[in-house]
């Protein structure tokens, strides 16, 4: 007895095929409902970096989170009035003053009115004794003026701005503390709103995942548009479409069990599995209706020549996806899986829906480019002229190399519509901060004067520092608050220190910890500073702390925002080298299995070389800087353009097999993978196009690389590697 292959499943039993496939591919697809999105940059640094390490000991150890904003405007922020708005507001998000975040999920809040309460606390004539909003007015401009530089972090100079700052504790309820936040800003009439990490992660998690909902239709309709103007028929946009649909649906089932966190990178695995995705059934589909015979001989000779070339492009491109899944940066891994785990799920949507849907609808139509046959021609007849020019080209781009930029920039990965995001950006100019947090950690005895007068020290040296001053970083410290209620001396005597402390009670919780054995000073770094400058800042404030001597205890290097650009900037050249090298390595050696020649596996990967020497010139001429999101540029360009040229050699190889001489072959194999060729990458380059409309810079920057390089990618294939073959002889 005969058992029936699987070409004959699939062709003789469609509808049970596609049923079956469908009810498979649901069940898995349930599973993304456990998705959620993750908006921390830090998270794309290793677990293992310093700077993470000690924001992470620094959290736990002070119980320090996010951080949530309120920006105030007003005609005057000192008004009575607004006072007692803004007073209002920290009573009902700040519910218990005293619990350390333990109750209401606050650990501190910085503001205006709690400076001037604190002023007005202190003991006559100084203050009331209250800790409460004066009612003289007068009183309230005097305490603003001796309250100083520190009030510049809560006040604008024009007095028409305020910042309310809470600290969040690291295991706060989020959700609670922003709807306490927004009813109560609703509750008054002064002009408030939510900016800082907490309402700006929480706005862009929400928009992301709302993003990918508006990217995939966007990009089915792109995708449809361009098929449907190939193939003029509603059946040939079905059946190169829906196995692709229902392989991303399966993709992201999968992930909602394994890696359900998504980052803004994730974004873009929907468009580039749509466009990659539907090369796979187009060559399948163009193979199919080429060949001759019955439905059952026509797929098993589709499925044997082309669904095998189908299969090396998968093994290429998921391993060029796959490299990024060596990176020390989180997101990238994930991205990396993701695109992976997609590419292979398309290429067995391909192979099981395809015949049965051509079967079912009984599609016949295919499409002929005559002007292929010439442009074979060309490509080959001037070989030598085509090479000279690409290797020119590829020099010029490589001159331009130490003018490609890395940059880290958040605001870049944020949608300029935002609204969060707009008030966010314009509160950073008007405050000269985004509300992301910079420390220092001292370990050491705080009830010393000595300790006290060397952390003034140190601030003092970087103060006088023209890198940092420069840049307009402000530091605040126990020492400062010392020194103040010192009437402008740092205490010599340790009696004298106890006593300021005393004074101090609660309002310096987070400064000094319970036992007097750490301190944090914050760093005020400007938002709005080039990537040099900010790494000129940390580097010089490390510096200052290297040589700074701390009586018996340690001073560790800056954390937070600004140290974690500056490290994610410094592994990026890195991370997209060691990515690259690995991705093409690994493909290289798959060619050589797969082609059973070292020959052909190196003229097939030549042309992706080639368009990947052209990178820095593409990235040079849009003004476009290396970072966190185009990173992944050129392990996507390896796996996606080798495609071209696998499918290149694997007819050219036919041809060569059927006993036609070496340059017909190549003619015929430009010929007739023409088609196929122009159509996927018209696929691919439709559905990026749909990455443009979430309005985010960072993405549409990588959107605009990845279209160029894969319009070259396929120029090179039909141009270069002809070109080479006939150089080479063979």
């Amino acid at each position: 007895m005969r058992y029936p292959d699987i070409t004959e499943i699939l062709v003789k039993k469609p509808k049970t095929v596609l049923l079956l496939f469908t009810i498979l591919t649901f069940l898995i697809a349930f599973n993304a409902k456990n998705l959620y999105m993750e908006s921390d940059l830090g998270k794309f640094l290793p677990e293992d970096e310093p700077t993470i390490k000690l924001l992470k000991y620094i959290g736990e150890e002070w119980n320090i989170g996010d951080t949530l904003i309120i920006y105030v405007e007003s005609d005057n922020v000192l008004d009575l009035d607004t006072l007692r708005d803004i007073d209002y507001v920290v009573s009902k998000i700040n519910i218990y003053r005293h619990d350390k975040g333990e109750i209401d999920g606050i650990v501190s809040e910085t503001s205006i009115t709690s400076l001037i309460k604190l002023e007005n606390s202190l003991s006559p004539p100084l203050g009331e004794g209250k800790f409460e909003l004066p009612s003289s007015e007068n009183k309230i401009m005097k305490y603003v003026a001796r309250i100083g530089e520190g009030r510049k972090a809560v006040i604008t100079d024009d007095y028409k701005a305020s910042a309310v700052i809470f600290m969040l504790s690291s295991d706060a309820d989020k959700k609670a503390i922003l709807s306490r936040a927004e009813d109560a800003i609703d509750d008054v009439s002064t002009k408030m709103y939510l900016v800082g990490t907490l309402p700006l992660t929480e706005s862009l998690r929400e928009w992301n995942l709302r993003s990918m909902a508006i990217i995939f239709p966007l990009a089915i309709i792109f995708v449809s548009i361009v098929l449907f103007g190939f193939h003029r028929s509603l059946k040939g946009l079905i059946i190169t479409f829906l196995p692709t649909a229902y392989s991303i649906f399966m993709t992201f089932g999968i992930l909602g069990v394994v890696r359900p966190q998504l980052t803004m990178l994730s974004i873009a695995i929907v468009a580039l599995l749509l466009g990659l995705g539907v090369d796979y059934s187009v060559h399948l589909m163009n193979r199919f209706l080429e060949e001759e015979g019955d439905y059952v001989e026509r797929a098993r000779r589709s499925i044997r020549t082309t669904g095998k070339a189908v299969l090396l492009s998968t093994i290429t491109t998921a391993i060029g996806f796959g490299s990024l899944m060596i990176s020390s940066m989180i997101p990238l891994r994930d991205f990396g899986f993701g695109c992976s785990l997609g590419i292979v799920l398309c290429f067995f949507s391909t192979i099981i829906m395809v015949p049965p849907l051509i079967v079912i609808l009984d599609f016949r139509k295919k499409v002929r480019l005559p002007a292929w046959k010439k442009l074979a021609r060309f490509s080959v007849k001037n070989s030598g002229r085509i090479v000279f020019l690409g290797v020119a080209i590829a020099v010029l781009s490589l001159a331009v190399l130490p003018k490609v930029g890395t940059d880290v920039n958040y605001f870049s990965m944020a949608p300029k519509d935002n609204p969060v995001v707009l008030k966010t950006q314009e509160f950073s100019e008007r405050f000269g901060s985004s509300g992301g947090l910079n420390l220092i950690m001292v370990k050491a005895d705080l009830k010393d004067p000595d300790v006290i007068e060397e952390i003034y020290n140190m601030e003092e040296r970087m103060r006088s520092d023209s890198r940092i001053s420069g840049c307009g970083v402000t530091f605040t410290s126990i020492a400062d608050v010392v020194k103040k209620l010192n009437l402008g001396e740092l205490p010599k005597d340790p009696t004298r220190l106890q006593i300021i402390y005393t004074l101090l009670e609660d309002k310096i919780e987070m400064m000094v910890d319970e036992d007097f054995s750490e301190t944090l000073i914050n760093v005020n770094i400007p938002v709005g500073l080039s990537m040099e400058q900010q790494r000129e800042v940390v580097l010089a404030i490390n510096s200052i702390i290297e040589n700074a001597s701390i009586p018996g205890g340690k001073i560790y290097p800056i954390t937070g925002t600004t140290a974690i650009n500056v490290a994610i900037n410094d592994l990026l050249f890195e991370q997209q080298i060691r990515s690259l090298f690995i991705s093409i390595l690994l493909v290289f050696a798959t060619l050589i299995i797969i082609f059973r020649s070292s020959l052909y596996a190196f003229l097939t990967i030549v042309p992706i070389m080639f368009v990947l020497l052209l990178e820095p010139g593409i990235l040079v001429s849009m003004g476009i800087s290396l970072s966190v999101v185009t990173i992944s540029i050129a392990s996507i360009i390896v796996g996606t353009g080798v495609d071209y040229g696998v499918h290149v050699t694997k007819r050219y190889l036919e041809g060569i097999e059927e006993g036609l001489n070496k340059e017909k072959a190549m003619e015929e194999a430009i010929e007739k993978t023409g088609l196929s060729l122009v159509e996927a990458a018209s696929t691919t380059i439709a559905g990026l196009i749909s990455v443009y409309f979430v309005n985010v810079p960072a993405l549409q920057e990588f959107m605009k690389v990845v279209i160029s390089m894969i319009a070259l990618s396929l120029l090179g294939a039909v141009f270069f590697m002809p070109a080479l073959y006939r150089l080479k002889g063979i």
